[in-house]
């Protein structure tokens, strides 16, 4: 999943957000992050505003249009979650069975509790921490 629709699906669930709380959520690097939010708001897929009377911070939200395209998003998303837990259980648990794109989906998963921590605990430690390796827009 491009960086784009990862941005898209966790405003989708977490309105009027920092980008750092974005590149937080989804383990990417806020730069990323920041740069994707600036062509999507030219896009006219979210919005951004300063939020704040004494402590300012930009937030960004969606607009319809990104509403209706995260809303896709995140249905698919939904299916992931049902696939990977259906992949690994107490019973059958092979990380060598996780494709390499749902790995990549885990902490948007949990950002979006798709996936919640106690099912990670089934996984070695670590394996879902990526450091925002791929940074597709």
């Amino acid at each position: 999943m491009n960086l784009r629709d990862k941005i898209l699906a966790f405003l989708y669930k977490h309105p009027e957000v920092t980008a750092k709380d974005i590149a937080a959520g989804i383990n990417e690097d806020e730069d990323y992050v920041l740069a994707t939010l600036n062509t999507m708001v030219k896009e006219k897929l979210v919005t951004k505003r300063v939020k704040g009377m004494i402590f300012k911070k930009e937030v960004y939200s969606l607009t319809p249009t990104g509403l209706d395209e995260a809303q896709e998003i995140y249905n698919k998303l939904q299916n992931v979650a049902v696939q990977l837990r259906n992949m690994i259980n107490p019973y059958n648990l092979s990380v060598d069975q996780i494709p390499e794109e749902f790995m990549d989906l885990i902490p948007l998963l949990v950002s979006l509790s798709l996936l919640d921590m106690l099912f990670l605990s089934l996984l070695p430690f670590g394996i879902f921490i990526m450091g925002g390796e791929n940074h597709k827009t």
